[in-house]
């Protein structure tokens, strides 16, 4: 074991850290957005898609009665220890690696005499689990932040709050938190709706979530001029709006959607927006044209990924109905000035090294094709449809832990091939993309691209540019340390060995051990049995999900026929 006092050192104090100049009769409240990082060390990012949870949940605690910090630990930093004794209520959320970093900072915060709420996607799906390391748990959305809150003022904090996620009462977004706190992100970060009605089975947004919520947009206007009007004055978000919505779905009501996009194009102060959307609406020509004609610079779709076979594995109904190419859709879009963005997949179960080798190789030479955001392997995430299938079948690996669904660790059990291999490939893949595909060819694609935009702006030039380089930048961030790859036996982060020399055993293996969701055998995880679907009926619907995998050369030829359809047209 690692002494606290010995791993971990006072930084300089962050403008998070300063003495509070305010009243001393107010009660202090942080909000953490708690962050592990793929790379697995601990370091610090501006990266420009910051969460935007733990700014709603300051928004809903009364700043008259409370003095509210905001804390990232993307951009800030991971949170110094030292500093939890300053605080009477915490709040934490993080997504499901992000769990045992929520548990370790609530030892700290709970020793030194604060109150902490948990919330997230573990909470929510698992909230009588996640109840035992902090004082209470939100089940669902941030509506409940008030009750819990109120509470708290009573000293009757309850263990567990539930509220519908797509409930969305009307409240302010307080924007002023990120420039009082430090972050400041070069573009605004907003949510017009929540959810998404498509189910695929690798995702948590079915059970979280189950549907589409939307912003009132009475709201949903107040939130971008409160977020413009409290931008710092030298900031690029003042001088040039920029706004990227981080709805689940932006597409998925077409008529709110329209409705919002009327109210980019007819705000005097906005730029241009970009938002996360679902491939199907990429196929529509004349709404690609309405969205740019209304300030759209750049869209964020779902491809993952060209192999049929893993898309109609995963459900992924939104991109099996090819009537149109959908390398043809992308070029349409960026000839009218959007900039696309897509995030791609592989799973090693399905997929052999050379396979996964070939597509990427091939988006690399493909002209039309923007290279991905980011790559990741297929995560089996606690809840989901998938993982549930893939658990009564035996196919995750033994000691599978929630650090390792970061979308780089391999998590199952049975591959497509030599499991020597996939790690090989993929210690390549995420730490020198460049040794596949060429610094030189993605100049020369990103050139092409920008020529292609039919735009003499710089700074839509400088998206496309961002966006194509994103995963060779991503790689840069971590170092070169020793990796397993695999679930179970992968490197845990420094943060793990950093607690107090005088800490308990039963503290120690509550707070410290990271949580495992399977045991040596490949089984459930005794804290996970009780949620295990049971019935008959529920085990064959989760079995239906694991299907045999098609071969590998059809999976081949699925890839073969989307990406050279259009190939003679995109030359």
């Amino acid at each position: 074991m690692m002494q606290f006092a010995a791993s971990v050192r006072p930084r300089r104090l962050s403008q998070v850290d300063e003495p509070f100049s305010e009243s001393l009769k107010k009660r202090r409240a942080l909000v953490i957005c708690t962050h592990l990082r793929p790379g697995r060390v601990k370091r610090r990012s501006k990266y420009v898609m910051q969460p935007i949870s733990g700014l709603h949940v300051a928004s809903l605690i009364d700043p008259q009665r409370f003095d509210v910090r905001l804390y990232h630990e993307d951009w800030h930093g991971p949170f110094n220890p030292f500093q939890t004794e300053k605080y009477d209520l915490v709040f934490l959320t993080g997504l499901q690696p992000d769990f045992d970093r929520m548990r370790q900072l609530a030892y700290f915060f709970r020793r030194a005499g604060a109150k902490v709420v948990a919330g997230g996607s573990i909470c929510t799906v698992f909230p009588e689990f996640a109840a035992q390391f902090f004082d209470a748990v939100c089940a669902g959305g941030v509506d409940s932040v008030r009750q819990v809150v109120a509470d708290f003022e009573r000293n009757e904090l309850k263990r567990i709050y539930r509220s519908p996620a797509m409930h969305i009462s009307s409240y302010a977004v307080d924007y002023s938190l990120l420039a009082r706190n430090g972050i400041s992100p070069s573009v605004h970060l907003l949510e017009s709706s929540r959810g998404c009605s498509f189910r695929c089975s690798f995702c948590v947004i079915p059970g979280e979530v189950g549907g589409h919520a939307k912003y009132n947009l009475s709201d949903l206007s107040a939130a971008i001029d409160n977020a413009l009007a409290t931008s710092p004055f030298f900031s690029f978000r003042r001088w040039y709006p920029t706004i990227i919505f981080l709805d689940n779905n932006f597409s998925d009501d077409r008529q709110y959607m329209l409705q919002v996009c009327e109210l980019m194009r007819n705000h005097p102060k906005i730029r241009g927006w970009a938002a996360l959307v679902t491939q199907n609406i990429m196929h529509d020509r004349d709404l690609i044209k309405y969205m740019a004609d209304a300030k759209c610079i750049t869209l964020f779709f779902g491809l993952e990924s060209f192999d049929q076979v893993l898309l109609k594995k995963y459900k992924k109904k939104q991109n099996l109905g090819r009537s149109y190419n959908i390398i043809d859709d992308i070029a349409f879009a960026e000839s009218n000035g959007i900039g696309i963005g897509y995030g791609y997949l592989f799973d090693p179960r399905l997929q052999t090294v050379r396979q996964m080798d070939d597509q990427i190789r091939m988006i690399g030479r493909h002209p039309a094709l923007p290279m991905p955001v980011y790559l990741s392997v297929v995560a089996p995430l606690a809840g989901t449809e998938g993982f549930w299938g893939d658990l009564a079948s035996g196919q995750l690996r033994p000691n599978l832990r929630l650090r390792d669904l970061d979308g780089e660790t391999i998590a199952y059990s049975n591959l497509a091939d030599n499991t020597e291999a996939i790690v090989s490939f993929l210690e390549i893949l995420f730490r020198r993309p460049w040794a596949i595909v060429s610094r030189l060819s993605i100049f020369i694609k990103t050139v092409r691209r920008i020529m292609r935009s039919g735009t003499y702006d710089p700074i839509h030039w400088y998206i496309i540019a961002a966006a194509n380089l994103h995963c060779f930048v991503w790689s840069s961030t971590s170092p070169a340390q020793q990796r397993t790859y695999l679930a179970g036996s992968e490197l845990l982060d420094p943060q793990y060995e950093e607690y107090p020399a005088d800490i308990s055993k039963e503290d120690y293996q509550r707070y410290f051990e990271p949580i495992a969701l399977t045991d040596a055998a490949g089984g459930p995880a005794d804290w996970l049995k009780p949620y295990v679907p049971q019935s008959r009926k529920q085990l064959r619907q989760a079995r239906s999900e694991v299907t045999e995998p098609e071969s590998t050369h059809a999976a081949a030829a699925n890839v073969k026929t989307v990406t050279t359809a259009s190939r003679q047209e995109a030359h």
